[in-house]
């Protein structure tokens, strides 16, 4: 298995639930054009979606506003 599938394969397996912490994963964070506004700075704190997402998806709240997540590119914290 390529180290990128063994990573993917990990985290998918990780559950996330309201109330969790979360940093970024420096190793898989994908930027996009929320980043400018302060998206995966700092701690996180997962919370309920206004909709069902996907399982591979949370609804974080970063310092600086909500955003989803993909959980790959997640690492829960003990902050």
């Amino acid at each position: 298995m390529s180290g990128y599938l063994e990573i993917l394969t990990k985290t998918y397996k990780m559950k996330l639930k309201p109330g969790d912490k979360v940093i970024k994963n420096e190793k898989t964070w994908i930027p996009n054009e929320f980043d400018s506004w302060g998206r995966g700075i700092g701690l996180g704190i997962v919370v309920d979606p206004p909709f069902e997402l996907d399982e591979s998806e949370v609804d974080v709240r970063w310092p600086a506003g909500r955003c989803f997540e993909m959980i790959n590119q997640l690492i829960k914290s003990d902050e």
